[in-house]
């Protein structure tokens, strides 16, 4: 009995506290490479094309991330090319007051989630493969 209440005590003084990350800078991924949203206005007379938009949310716990991810852009918001700037270097992201530049920083640490839609088509085309032919294999033998 003094073991548990010694037990439930320890596991009492024990802080449990959430502790979330403090990013140095908000980012947006497209194709794996990263960009800082700067503070920098874009005007609709520069926008180009949309290239893409957040499909994942990092995670504040970690940091990790995946896909086309953000930091601080809720999913769905929404990538456009810049008129005279290379994708690859400015993208335009999507704002509630408008439309902010966003400058390549790195490329995204590598992540196997953003490979496993390749891996699953590839699995499920070898398995149609197999499965055709031991199909057809079977009526050879009859």
């Amino acid at each position: 009995m003094r073991r548990v209440i010694g037990l439930v005590l320890l596991l009492l003084s024990v802080s449990l506290s959430a502790q979330a990350l403090s990013w140095a800078y908000a980012f947006v991924v497209l194709d794996g490479r990263v960009y800082e949203v700067m503070d920098v206005a874009v005007l609709e007379a520069d926008l180009g094309e949309v290239v893409g938009e957040v499909k994942t949310m990092a995670d504040d716990m970690d940091g990790s991330y995946y896909g086309d991810a953000s930091n601080m852009y809720l999913i769905g918001t929404t990538y456009r090319e810049v008129n005279g700037e290379a994708m690859q270097d400015v993208l335009a992201v999507e704002d509630e007051l408008g439309w902010k530049r966003a400058e390549y920083r790195h490329d995204a640490p590598f992540s196997m989630r953003d490979h496993l839609d390749t891996v699953a088509y590839a699995v499920l085309g070898i398995g149609a493969v197999l499965f055709v032919s031991t199909r057809v294999k079977k009526r050879y033998k009859k």
